[in-house]
């Protein structure tokens, strides 16, 4: 039996939270909008500048090489990361011998901070003590060893890389949605004569593809603002070839103590995770309707 209470009494359970959630969440977005119109450096007085911050930014090379280079981070999460966190999932969704050890081993670069990864695979990376370059001239191909962070054709690769790691928490959620799927779809696909992988495509991914917008919206989150492994790895560098949003804003407000540039910043961020947002229930709507 569902009991009713008040509305009253039901904020009053919720007043904690709404607080925690105003205080941390609501009024830092709100602060956004009238401190990115402005000029500020946190000390003195505000000066309205309207547009000012904007057109500087669409008319500085740093921040379209961070709004270029944010886009790639999606687009690596959307086409990379998800896809094999899917492929895992899938795997594991039919149990072979070891499942549940090998869930367990996928999941686990999830419970390490971003920034204890990002140290490690520069380490990983690093063309004097680095292991990778080490291995390579071992086995007689010292051509292939290159400076992996420091090569603006690389840098932005080697910072992805990592990323990779974490296709555990992905694979789960897929997995959560396969569980649910009844095993009389797959009874029936088999009297059919499907074979397992177009059960894969015909059964499992049609009917999971509300898990696949969260992840893809998950992902895209996680990149856009992404600063962890650009800031640990190369800092940005070389010249600007790893710089993100999220990088770009920190560098404003800590280097040139721009706090206006630094809010219209997080503003177009803002905006842009809103329209992928946008996009990305427009794909789900299109895909009900394709499937039912």
């Amino acid at each position: 039996m569902v009991t009713r209470i008040k509305l009253s009494t039901a904020l009053l359970y919720l007043s904690p939270a709404i607080l925690v959630v105003s205080a941390f969440y609501l009024y830092p977005i709100l602060f956004t909008l009238p401190v990115s119109f402005a000029r500020w450096d946190g000390i003195t007085r505000m000066r309205f500048v309207g547009l000012s911050n904007f057109r500087m930014l669409f008319t500085g090379s740093e921040f379209l090489i961070a709004l270029r280079n944010s886009f790639l981070w999606i687009a690596s999460a959307t086409f990379v990361h998800t896809p094999l966190g899917l492929l895992m999932a899938l795997l594991i969704h039919r149990k072979p011998r070891g499942w549940a050890l090998f869930r367990t081993l996928f999941f686990l670069p999830n419970i390490l901070s971003a920034a204890s990864i990002a140290l490690l695979w520069y380490f990983l990376l690093n063309p004097t003590i680095g292991p990778l370059d080490a291995l390579l001239r071992l086995i007689g191909a010292p051509g292939a060893a290159l400076a992996w962070l420091s090569l603006p054709e690389t840098a932005l690769i080697g910072d992805q890389t990592p990323f990779v790691l974490y296709i555990g928490f992905t694979m789960l959620i897929f997995l959560a949605q396969m569980t649910v799927i009844p095993r009389e779809y797959y009874e029936a696909s088999e009297i059919d004569g499907a074979t397992p992988i177009q059960q894969d495509l015909l059964v499992t991914i049609p009917l999971i593809r509300r898990a696949v917008v969260i992840n893809l919206l998950f992902n895209a989150a996680f990149c856009l603002k992404m600063i962890e492994y650009p800031l640990i790895m190369t800092s940005g560098g070389p010249g600007n070839a790893t710089l993100t949003l999220s990088l770009y804003m920190y560098n404003a407000m800590t280097r040139a103590r721009e706090f206006g540039l630094t809010m219209a910043t997080g503003l177009i961020t803002i905006v842009c995770g809103a329209l992928l947002m946008g996009a990305v229930f427009a794909l789900q709507r299109l895909a009900d309707r394709r499937w039912g």
